[in-house]
């Protein structure tokens, strides 16, 4: 059985008159082949109570490599819908997560693409993330 992840989306809000049940199913594979992801670093857990950028990923640290799949799973588990968390990599900012946000993308990293975070406030939230690689 593959490994597998797996969005859904339902509103019947989102767009007037038109409600939306959309599901998208993705394989994780090993780069080029059909053989499943084996690799992760495990569900992790970082709490943030200063605004300053940090390391949430040090590519250095890991043991996935630039050329290889790899999957990233990062959410702000916050309940406030005000206090986000910024997601750079390299310095350019790839976006915010506001509370119970979450994002799910490719990562291709090596010695200088750290994935770096910074909270909107110095009110202590956490984020979970975890990397599916091979």
């Amino acid at each position: 059985m593959a490994t597998t992840a797996q969005i859904n989306i339902d509103s019947s809000t989102l767009m007037d008159n038109f409600p939306i049940a959309w599901t998208a199913t993705g394989s994780l594979y090993k780069a080029g082949t059909t053989t499943d992801i084996s690799e992760t670093t495990g569900l992790g857990r970082r709490k943030l109570a200063a605004v300053t950028k940090v390391d949430l990923i040090t590519w250095a640290n890991e043991t996935a490599t630039a050329d290889k799949s790899a999957k990233l799973y990062v959410k702000n588990t916050s309940t406030s819908e005000t206090q986000y968390v910024q997601i750079f990599i390299n310095s350019v900012e790839l976006g915010r997560l506001y509370g119970g946000d979450w994002m799910w993308m490719p990562y291709s990293g090596g010695s200088a693409e750290d994935l770096e975070v910074a909270p909107s406030t110095d009110d202590a939230v956490v984020l979970e993330y975890m990397l599916f690689f091979e």
